[in-house]
């Protein structure tokens, strides 16, 4: 399979990977997406009818061979009501645990948050000659068929295999299946990339963010691009600009002959290059006369806009896209027809749009405008569309969104348009097909959910680590192979940061309060020092003595390190402090072995766990970093631990390595909290984000990085 990475050498490029990766057929799944009898480009339809044989003949060789086929033709239950695939899906136990918000469409994932979007598909994407789509519409009509809407079943050309396959559309109702058939695998085929087969509720952003090994074919795929929109290039080439910006920020890509024999598949008339060779891409482009432009929070340092765009004969509109929940909505868990709040700050003329509705009920303040907008306007759970017009002027501080649980800044990528039109407050199509996912703005998910950070494999099954810079990247040990460090974006954008001195191999991190951070060194028994700015490598502690130093902690004036330091083979461990210095000081030996380590926010208290004897140990930790007062906090009957860090509180956060938890446990062992993550060996842990509310887990089972949202800020 093929994927794009950030090159090392410079972040905003990227080079190819090819990824061997071996399969088993019945944990596999691949999902048909939207391959409808009719459509309303005539165009789409014609490239569909090229691509139908080729599917099929992949579905066929995938059954075959004990792959799940889920047909996922959307709006058509009504004509599979009585259909055994349609029963079988319907039929299918709820799955004991399924993903928050996976019954809705997805238009972004935080890798792409920052990405430059390749296409302008706002128009819709049909590329049709106006006179062609106008008779297709008019024999659409006397079909008894709505031109805009006139698919009502999946196209003839795919066998649907009554005994075996699933047929659904629903998110959730393919999650049950994924999870009754045990698939770890899916990919992903059908129409159309950039709108559907991205957002989907069972589409590859939700496949990503939740967990699955989801894969694109890239070749049984199409896009809606019209190349009289930017980036003004042919179809194939703008489908082709898309794919790649799947393998950058979404998922791998890979081909039908890797299933069934021969070469790729390539549309007629697309005479250009490799269909999956590299493109072009990056922040050069204008969506069509939209362009892009970044508004700061106001409390974001230097978020006075440079150079800020003025129209003083025309007004300028403002774009983006706002995934809008339920829950701020609710109050006491009840529904409420209330309303949420868009406060538009030093803009004492600015008039508000939702989904091309103007919104007038507005409060003025005096130095902003709060505009009401009830429940009844927007779409509960999925995007909408928010335009704001100023009279010529820039927005240098990001609207608010004011709800029943917190205020939500959107801060961050929006399109500027200067013009009089008042076609500019809408798009042809809702938001979840028109806007590109540069300008979505998703509110934070609810509290405890797990979500993929970075993709299946970016890393070696010796991921550990793992620890935030104050800028909010993840560091993490063994990325691509054994004996680096890899750096991962608050997004999830994960490249090279360094290579250790030959013979070492990482594990634990801690940052110190100078942006230096110190490695844990099992390999060679050293605890190295890196500087981030230099990238320079020395060894700051090291002892003969050591087995092999596993965990880092640091106290909390960030002059002192401890470190554990198991010997697995013989199941005993010990214990070091390294000073400021570098001295190496073994306090305390004959322990089992240890592993998570950590300082409680208030510097008096050592914690410890033991792997393989399942005890979380307390100690009295002296000014001068020596132990005393032994005490076991709790024993667990089953499963190992591994990483172990302390919210400001003081509560314990520890991965359970087996039974594929974090635990959420007070000082004197009582559990607050257990949360999945979406793996059964989560190894190591850290507090992130900007407010340090932000869980970062390292998992080994698919060697990636799993975040959720915590209620305590962390002690780091």
């Amino acid at each position: 399979m093929k994927l794009q990475r950030p090159t090392s050498s410079d972040p905003s490029k990227f080079s190819v990977v090819n990824r061997d990766e071996k399969w088993t057929p019945t944990e596999t799944a691949i999902i048909v997406c939207d391959v409808w009898d009719y459509h309303h480009s005539p165009n789409a339809v014609a490239r569909l009818q090229q691509l139908l044989p080729r599917l099929d003949a992949v579905l066929k060789s995938a059954r075959s061979k004990g792959v799940t086929i889920i047909h996922a033709p959307s709006d058509c239950m009504d004509a599979y009501q009585d259909h055994p695939a349609r029963r079988r899906a319907i039929a299918v136990p709820r799955a004991n645990e399924q993903p928050a918000d996976i019954d809705s469409w997805c238009s972004a994932i935080p890798a792409e948050e920052k990405a430059a979007y390749p296409i302008d598909q706002s128009d819709g994407g049909e590329d049709d000659d106006k006179s062609v789509h106008a008779a297709w519409a008019k024999k659409l009509i006397k079909m008894g068929r709505n031109p805009n809407m006139p698919w009502q079943r999946q196209n003839a050309g795919i066998t649907i295999d009554s005994q075996k396959d699933y047929i659904s559309d629903r998110g959730d109702e393919v999650w049950n299946i994924l999870t009754k058939q045990q698939i770890k695998n899916v990919v992903l085929t059908g129409v159309h990339t950039n709108m559907c087969v991205l957002g989907r509720p069972f589409g590859l952003r939700q496949m990503a963010r939740n967990g699955k090994n989801v894969v694109l074919m890239r070749d049984m795929t199409d896009t809606m691009y019209n190349p009289a929109r930017w980036p003004y290039v042919s179809h194939f080439e703008g489908t082709r600009r898309v794919i790649s910006h799947v393998e950058r920020f979404v998922c791998p890509t890979m081909t039908s002959d890797q299933w069934i024999g021969g070469t790729p598949f390539r549309f007629e008339g697309d005479d250009s290059p490799d269909p999956g060779s590299r493109t072009k891409s990056g922040r050069e482009h204008r969506t069509d006369h939209w362009h892009l432009v970044e508004i700061k929070d106001a409390t974001t340092p230097g978020s006075s806009a440079q150079n800020a765009h003025t129209s003083p004969q025309k007004s300028l509109f403002f774009r983006c896209i706002v995934r809008i929940p339920d829950r701020w909505f609710r109050a006491n868990k009840e529904p409420m027809e209330s309303t949420i709040g868009i406060r538009v700050q030093h803009q004492k003329d600015a008039r508000v749009w939702i989904n091309g509705v103007e919104q007038k009920n507005c409060i003025n303040h005096l130095d902003s405008q709060v505009y009401l907008v009830p429940r009844s306007a927007v779409t509960i759970d999925d995007v909408n569309l928010l335009v704001i017009r100023t009279k010529g002027k820039q927005i240098l501080e990001a609207p608010l969104i004011e709800n029943q649980i917190d205020t939500f800044p959107l801060a961050g990528t929006w399109q500027m348009n200067a013009g009089t039109d008042l076609e500019l407050t809408q798009m042809p199509l809702p938001a979840k097909f028109g806007g590109s996912s540069n300008i979505v703005f998703n509110a934070p998910d609810p509290l405890w959910t797990p979500r993929v950070l970075t993709r299946p494999n970016d890393f070696t099954n010796g991921i550990e680590g793992p620890a935030c810079d104050h800028a909010g990247n993840v560091f993490a040990v063994n990325f691509s192979k054994q004996g680096t460090i890899g750096k991962v974006t608050p997004e999830g954008i994960a490249s090279l940061f360094v290579t250790l001195p030959q013979g070492s191999i990482g594990n634990g991190i801690r940052f110190a309060p100078d942006g230096t951070f110190f490695v844990a060194d099992y390999k060679r028994h050293n605890i190295l020092r890196v500087d981030p700015h230099n990238k320079n490598i020395s060894v700051h502690a090291h002892h003969d003595a050591m087995n092999q130093p596993n965990d880092l902690a640091l106290s909390p004036d960030g002059k002192t390190l401890f470190a554990s330091d198991p010997n697995w083979k013989e199941g005993t461990g010990q214990l070091w402090r390294i000073d400021h210095d570098g001295t190496a000081t073994r306090i305390a030996q004959d322990m089992g072995t240890t592993n998570g380590i950590e300082v409680s926010p208030d510097g008096k208290t050592l914690y410890v766990n033991e792997s393989k004897q399942r005890n979380v140990w307390a100690f009295d930790l002296s000014s001068q970093g020596n132990l005393s007062n032994k005490r076991l906090i709790r024993h667990f009957d089953d499963h190992g631990f591994d990483g172990m860090r302390c919210d400001i509180k003081g509560n314990l956060y520890i991965t359970r390595h087996g039974k594929g938890t974090v635990i959420k446990m007070t000082p004197n062992g009582e559990i607050l909290k257990e949360v999945r993550v979406l793996g059964t060996r989560p190894s190591n842990l850290c507090f992130g984000g900007p407010d340090r509310r932000t869980l970062y887990v390292t998992e080994v089972d698919s060697q990636r990085l799993i975040q959720f949202r915590v209620d305590q800020p962390g002690r780091e």
